[in-house]
């Protein structure tokens, strides 16, 4: 994480996630999670627990996006204004590396005026990338579950698109968004000029 410039860690979980609570296969003990000196660690979970329960009301992976954004904008905030306080490089992660951390990507990318093509394109790499876990995954479910995690897994480029154009239908992109979650004009500009 050095030789890349990384002081600074954000993890995405919930508080069930990092300790394993939220799935026995995965057990942590939260009193001893290694540290690397010189990088700083810090917790801003997208989703609280309840949260996570109510994504799974939602009738698919588009819509439980627009639930995280609309039920958890301090949150976004929280995550936004550490990487624009920041000292150095960031690396963020959530469980799995493509839904939270896939919406943080994409906006970051939305401020660094990315083209949205481009965006997309990044988002849908995920597939390619986690596609052995994915079918870890899909094989360690019972089979009739199987055919809508598939479905549930993917990254399609047209989600996050949809994504982005609601974020600019209501709040006019994500910086409006992130002004309306209580972002500071200060951290939005000092986040700006680190995108560019």
């Amino acid at each position: 994480m050095h030789a890349y410039g990384v002081t600074t860690v954000i993890d995405l979980r919930s508080d069930s996630e990092r300790t394993g609570a939220s799935d026995p296969r995965f057990p942590r003990d939260p009193d001893q999670q290694e540290r690397v000196a010189g990088v700083t660690y810090l917790h801003r979970a997208l989703l609280d627990d309840a949260s996570m329960r109510k994504l799974g009301e939602a009738s698919n992976m588009f819509d439980r996006y627009l639930v995280m954004l609309n039920r958890r904008p301090h949150a976004f905030c929280g995550v936004f204004t550490s990487i624009a306080e920041a000292e150095d490089g960031v690396l963020f992660h959530c469980f799995a590396g493509k839904d939270r951390t896939g919406l943080v990507a994409a906006m970051l990318l939305e401020m660094a005026e990315v083209p949205p093509d481009r965006i997309a394109e990044d988002f849908g790499e995920t597939d390619i990338q986690l596609a052995d876990q994915y079918e870890k995954w899909i094989n360690e479910a019972v089979p009739e579950k199987r055919a809508e995690m598939r479905e549930e897994l993917r990254c399609p480029p047209e989600r996050i698109l949809g994504v982005l154009d609601y974020l600019h239908q209501k709040w006019g992109g994500v910086a409006g968004y992130l002004e309306a979650s209580g972002m500071t004009a200060a951290n939005l500009d000092r986040l700006s000029a680190k995108l560019v």
